[in-house]
């Protein structure tokens, strides 16, 4: 019993340890070490590409960032630094090293990330999450399912409005098969 104990203990200390919270949750797509003798000083800076941005290995090295309209005013980098795309990082000292983790931007939900435009004409149901009815954003007529996230039908109806006050709290998946085109939408909604 003491042995279990003890690797418990350990096992929890090396859980709580490993976490990174310095860190974006973006997963990282490259790593590189940079040199001093690659960017020493604020004339000769590594700039972030395109479609990415970067967050630091350490602190306590001498390494300094800037904006990317050739402004003089510069910060310290650390652990919690995040870089985007065209901002600039250097040092002072050649001695000096820096791991950079490179991480691209997604599409969609997540930090540090972009929303593609959305279509003015999309249908769309609304409100997401609900505690009762919601409702596709259009005056057409729909074959509406609504699963659980195991599968399960849960609901079937025509229209374009859903009364979901009597289901339990959790996530569905709803189709709607519009009556005349036939055109298929699928949503997933948070009944809370």
């Amino acid at each position: 019993m003491k042995k279990a104990l003890t690797i418990t203990m350990v096992f929890m200390t090396l859980i709580i340890y490993a976490q990174d919270y310095s860190h974006v949750s973006n997963p990282v797509v490259g790593v590189e070490i940079f040199k001093g003798s690659d960017a020493l000083g604020p004339d000769n800076t590594i700039t972030v590409p395109d479609g990415y941005f970067v967050t630091f290995a350490k602190e306590g090295y001498e390494w300094w960032w800037s904006y990317p309209d050739d402004s003089t005013y510069i910060i310290p980098i650390d652990t919690n630094t995040a870089l985007p795309s065209s901002y600039r990082f250097f040092t002072y000292e050649p001695t000096d090293f820096l791991i950079v983790y490179f991480h691209e931007y997604a599409a969609s939900g997540s930090t540090f990330s972009y929303n593609e435009a959305e279509l003015n004409n999309s249908v769309k149901l609304f409100p997401n999450p609900t505690t009762s009815e919601v409702a596709l954003n259009s005056e057409k007529t729909y074959e509406i399912q609504v699963f659980d996230i195991l599968g399960n039908k849960v609901m079937e109806l025509v229209g374009n409005s859903i009364n979901m006050e009597h289901l339990s709290n959790a996530t569905y998946i709803v189709n709607a098969l519009d009556v005349e085109s036939r055109e298929s939408l699928s949503y997933k909604v948070i009944k809370k």
